[in-house]
């Protein structure tokens, strides 16, 4: 054999080496990735799937899975009936209102204004915000719920957020439902008008005060903090010196409470309630974290 056929013939063998591994790179990329009992990661499409596939679940209220390849997938069944039956009966008898009518939305981890934490650091020189790591044993997590009838002229709407592990009335506050927040005010009025205003007619501060202390009495078992003689409620009107101010807040604080060293409390580091009601005599904002703050 001359110089240049060798020459051809060990071109021609690198070639079928690169060729052999090009097809064989090629079906190691489409042959299925495979996990517990044989499932091929890419099909599948929900979390009930990827559950039954052996990946892990993630406690996140609701539920995550994570596949392999890096998709979460988030548990999107309702709670168990019976369970979200004692959360909607708690917020009727904190509401006085035997027939109200309920609708479930989701669960969170947390109150939205409770959560304990640990910092962890800043992301970036200029980031306020830093970045944190929930601590274990603080989780404290609730169903939201949103009744279905308006309560103003402006199509709002109270939502609860409820314990899911003591069926207790965290926090009740306004907002508008999402079929109504497309909508311009003029629209709004429109379809609400006959619901009236919160604020008015006007009530007396002691008429007033009778209708928010009334609330905290169809919850005793969640407000025993009312009987403690060291701590009184503060009372905190919107405006001061005025004969009826638009809003009226009552709030308790304990501040003799402390965290563990090195966690955070946000909004506010102290067991606390607080409950506003308007000139009108409607409620408005209610927070009761006074027993998420005791660790098991």
């Amino acid at each position: 054999m001359t110089q240049q056929q060798k020459i051809i013939a060990g071109v021609g063998a690198a070639a079928v080496i690169l060729l052999i591994g090009g097809v064989w790179m090629a079906t190691a990329n489409k042959a299925p990735q495979e996990k517990g009992n044989g499932v091929d990661v890419a099909s599948i499409k929900d979390f009930e799937q990827c559950t039954s596939a052996g990946f892990p679940v993630i406690k996140h209220y609701p539920d995550q899975c994570q596949t392999s390849d890096g998709r979460i997938f988030v548990d999107g069944r309702k709670p168990d009936q019976s369970e979200l039956a004692k959360a909607e009966s708690a917020i009727r008898t904190f509401m006085g209102e035997p027939n109200l009518e309920l609708e479930y939305m989701s669960q969170n981890r947390h109150p939205a204004n409770f959560s304990v934490y640990k910092p962890t650091g800043k992301t970036t020189a200029n980031d306020d915000g830093g970045t944190y790591d929930f601590v274990e044993g603080w989780d404290r997590p609730v169903y939201i719920f949103q009744q279905k009838n308006y309560i103003n002229d402006r199509c709002e709407v109270y939502e609860y957020e409820v314990s899911i592990e003591t069926h207790q009335v965290i926090q009740v506050g306004v907002r508008y439902p999402e079929e109504i927040q497309p909508m311009m005010p003029d629209e709004r009025t429109s379809k609400c008008g006959q619901y009236g205003s919160l604020e008015t007619p006007l009530k007396t501060k002691a008429e007033i005060e009778q209708i928010a202390f009334a609330y905290l009495s169809r919850d005793p078992e969640h407000t025993k903090f009312m009987l403690r003689s060291d701590i009184q409620p503060e009372y905190i009107p919107s405006k001061k010196g005025t004969a009826n101010p638009a809003q009226n807040e009552w709030k308790w604080e304990d501040k003799s409470y402390k965290l563990p060293e090195g966690l955070i409390g946000d909004p506010s580091p102290y067991p606390t309630m607080r409950i506003i009601v308007t000139s009108g005599g409607k409620l408005i904002y209610y927070l009761n974290t006074t027993e998420l703050f005791s660790q098991n």
